[in-house]
């Protein structure tokens, strides 16, 4: 198991996370309706089972329900790499660090990432079930809409941990 944290795979793992978040992102405008200006979004703050129905038809409508679900199993991709990726990164500066505040951030990135894989799990899942089953429900838009702003703010906590990681190691082991 511990061939798997090395430099390469974080940069395999987290490099490739970031390229499919790009690509979602740039794809994710085509889900844009008059009642989901911002796509994907929109389902993903839909609390109720109403307000996710109303999104699916409109995909339906657009024809758009096979792209959504392949976004929807795209973000699943994304959400394994990206994660992985910063758990790798963050065990190894954890490790690797010469100073303990760096390794403190190290810790930080991996206990992000793991949260951030975690509630993106939860909300990713529970918008794909509903959109399998082409219905809405109120206790899957809810957690949905309730683990989105842990997610968002566990994937800004862990991005910039571990760029501020990457560089002060850097910098640590170029002197």
């Amino acid at each position: 198991m511990s061939g798997l944290y090395n430099w390469r795979n974080f940069w395999i793992f987290w490099g490739g996370g970031l390229a499919l978040f790009l690509y979602l992102i740039a794809s994710g405008g085509m889900l844009e309706t008059a009642v989901a200006p911002n796509g994907i979004l929109d389902h993903q703050s839909a609390a109720t089972a109403e307000r996710v129905n109303a999104i699916q038809n409109s995909w339906a409508e657009a024809g758009l329900l096979d792209l959504a679900r392949w976004g929807m199993i795209g973000d699943l991709i994304f959400i394994g790499l990206y994660m992985s990726g910063g758990i790798i990164g963050g065990r190894l500066v954890w490790q690797q660090a010469r100073s303990p505040t760096l390794k403190k951030i190290g810790l930080l990135c991996v206990v992000s990432y793991f949260l951030f894989g975690v509630s993106d799990y939860i909300e990713t899942i529970c918008q794909l079930v509903q959109l399998l089953q082409d219905q809405g429900s109120d206790i899957l838009a809810g957690m949905a809409a309730l683990a989105k702003p842990v997610k968002v703010v566990t994937w800004i906590v862990g991005t910039i941990a571990i760029l501020i990681s990457l560089i002060w190691r850097w910098r640590e082991t170029r002197t």
